[in-house]
C-alpha cells in the first residue's frame, strides 16, 4: 500500500489496468491544468483590478497636489498678512505643477494601453476631456497669472475655473474607477466558472473510469477519488472564502502536486486579501487608521453604548502652525513630523484606544470605556508629553485637543462635530490646549490652558 501510495497515478493505474490508467492520467492531467489557469486568472485579476485603481488615484492625488500648488502660491501675495518677503516659493509651486501634469500625462498614456473595454475607454476619454479642460482652461492660466505675480488673478482663475473642474474630474474618476472594480468583478466570476466547469470534468473523468473497471473500483476510489474529493472540498471553501482551513499534503504523487499547489494558491490569496484589507483600512504615512477603517469601527463601540452603557469619549488633536513647518521646512519634513508624532502617540495610548489620521495634520483617537474626565486627562498628559519631544529640524511642536464624550441618543457625527468644536475653540484661544464639551447644549468648559 505504501507503494502504491506514493508511486505516480500512471503506474498505479498500469498495474490495475490500461485503459484506467489512460483515464485517470486524463482527468490528473486536466485537473492540473484546471488548478495552473485559476490560480492564474485570480492572480492576474488581482494585479489587474490594483493597477489601473492606482493610476487613477495617483492622477487624482496630483491634480490636487497642483490645486494645493496654487493655493500656497497665492499666499506669496504681499497684502497676505503671511507673506514672508524673503519667500520665492512662487516658482517652487510653478515647477510642482508642471512636473505633476507631465507625470499625469504620462500615466494617462499609460491607462490608455491597457486592453480596455469598451465603455471604460468612453469613460477614461471622458476623464480625459475634464482633465484637460482642468488644464488648459484652469491651471496652466494660473501658473501664466502666477509668474506674472497677478495674485488675484490667480485667486479668481482658481475659484472659477480650477475647483469646479477639479470637481467633475474626481467625479468621471470615480464612475471610471467603479467601471473598473465591475469588471474585475466579473473577470473573477468567469475564471471562477471556468475553475468549476474543469473541476466538474475531472469528477466525471474519474467516475467514468471506475464505471470502466468495477474490480479496481475500490482501488480507485482509495488511491485516487477519494484525494481529488478531498482536493475539491478545499476548492469549494476556497471559492466560500475560507483560507484559514489547513491543507494537508502526506504524498508525493501527483495528487500530492496538487494539494501542494493548491496550497500554495491559498497561501497567495490569503496574503493578498490581507494586504488588500491593509491597505484599504490604514494611512499610508503614518498607518493609522484611515476614515473608512474608524467608520466600521465606531458603530461596533456605538452599539455597545447604546445596549450595555458603556462609556465611550475621543479626542481630536491638531498640530499648530502645521502649515509653517511645510512652509519653512518642506512637506518631506511636515511628512516626517507626521510620522514621529503618530509614532509617539500609538506609544502613549492604552490597548484599548485607536489612533486614526483624520486628514492633513489632524487625528482622531478614540477611547472606549472612558469617561469626558479620564479622556481630558488622558489628553493633557499627551499633550505635554508632546511638547517635550525634540522633533528632527523642527526641534519641538504643540498640538491643540477637543475632547467629547457620547451622548446615548447622539449619532457619531454629532459627537465628533462637538470635539471638532472644542478643537476650534482650543486653537482660537491660543492654541496648545485642551477644550472638552460635556453635552449638546453645554458650554465648552476650559479643560486645560498651556
Amino acid at each position: 500500500m505504501d507503494f502504491l501510495k506514493n508511486a505516480s497515478i500512471k503506474k498505479r493505474l498500469w498495474v490495475i489496468m490500461c485503459t484506467m490508467a489512460l483515464m485517470m492520467l486524463f482527468g490528473g492531467g486536466v485537473g492540473l491544468v484546471g488548478i495552473a489557469m485559476t490560480d492564474d486568472a485570480l492572480e492576474s485579476t488581482y494585479k489587474d483590478s490594483l493597477e489601473p485603481t492606482s493610476m487613477i488615484s495617483k492622477m487624482m492625488l496630483l491634480m490636487g497636489e497642483n490645486r494645493i500648488h496654487i493655493i500656497l502660491g497665492i499666499q506669496d501675495d504681499s497684502a497676505n498678512p503671511y507673506f514672508d518677503v524673503q519667500s520665492n516659493s512662487d516658482s517652487v509651486h510653478v515647477a510642482s505643477v508642471i512636473k505633476n501634469r507631465d507625470i499625469i500625462t504620462s500615466i494617462i498614456r499609460e491607462f490608455q494601453k491597457r486592453n480596455l473595454t469598451k465603455e471604460e475607454k468612453f469613460l477614461a476619454e471622458e476623464y480625459t476631456k475634464a482633465r484637460m479642460l482642468y488644464v488648459n482652461d484652469g491651471l496652466m492660466p494660473a501658473v501664466a497669472a502666477l509668474q506674472e505675480k497677478d495674485y488675484q488673478k490667480t485667486n479668481k482663475i482658481l475659484l472659477n475655473k480650477i475647483n469646479p473642474y477639479y470637481k467633475t474630474a474626481s467625479l468621471r474618476a470615480d464612475i471610471l474607477l467603479r467601471k473598473i472594480h465591475e469588471t474585475a468583478r466579473t473577470n473573477y466570476e468567469e475564471a471562477s466558472d471556468r475553475f468549476i466547469l474543469i473541476r466538474n470534468i475531472l469528477i466525471c473523468s474519474t467516475l467514468l473510469g471506475i464505471l470502466f473497471a468495477s474490480i479496481s473500483a475500490t482501488l480507485l476510489i482509495r488511491s485516487i477519488v477519494r484525494p481529488l474529493n478531498k482536493a475539491v472540498i478545499h476548492f469549494k471553501r476556497i471559492a466560500n472564502g475560507n483560507l484559514d482551513e489547513n491543507i494537508s499534503v502526506s504524498r508525493q504523487d501527483e495528487i500530492g502536486q496538487v494539494l501542494s499547489e493548491l496550497a500554495a494558491m491559498q497561501g497567495k490569496l490569503k496574503i493578498m486579501i490581507g494586504e488588500l484589507d491593509r491597505l484599504a483600512s490604514t494611512d499610508k504615512l503614518t498607518g493609522a487608521w484611515n476614515r473608512r477603517r474608524f467608520e466600521e469601527i465606531i458603530e461596533t463601540e456605538m452599539d455597545r453604548l447604546r445596549r450595555y452603557g458603556n462609556r465611550l469619549s475621543l479626542m481630536i488633536l491638531d498640530v499648530d502652525h502645521f502649515k509653517k513647518i511645510n512652509d519653512h521646512y518642506g512637506h518631506a519634513t511636515g511628512d516626517q513630523v507626521l510620522v514621529d508624532l503618530s509614532n509617539t502617540i500609538r506609544s502613549s495610548l492604552r490597548s484599548s484606544d485607536s489612533l486614526t489620521r483624520w486628514g492633513g495634520e489632524e487625528f482622531v483617537i478614540l477611547c472606549p470605556n472612558t469617561t469626558l474626565s479620564i479622556v481630558s486627562k488622558l489628553a493633557e498628559r499627551l499633550r505635554k508629553k508632546i511638547a517635550t519631544i525634540n522633533f528632527q529640524q523642527v526641534e519641538s511642536i504643540t498640538v491643540s485637543f477637543g475632547v467629547a464624550e457620547c451622548g446615548p441618543s447622539e449619532t457619531w457625527e454629532q459627537w465628533l462635530h462637538r470635539a471638532d468644536e472644542a478643537l476650534y475653540l482650543a486653537k482660537s484661544g491660543g492654541r496648545d490646549q485642551v477644550k472638552a464639551v460635556k453635552k449638546l447644549s453645554d458650554l465648552i468648559e476650559d479643560v486645560t490652558t498651556k
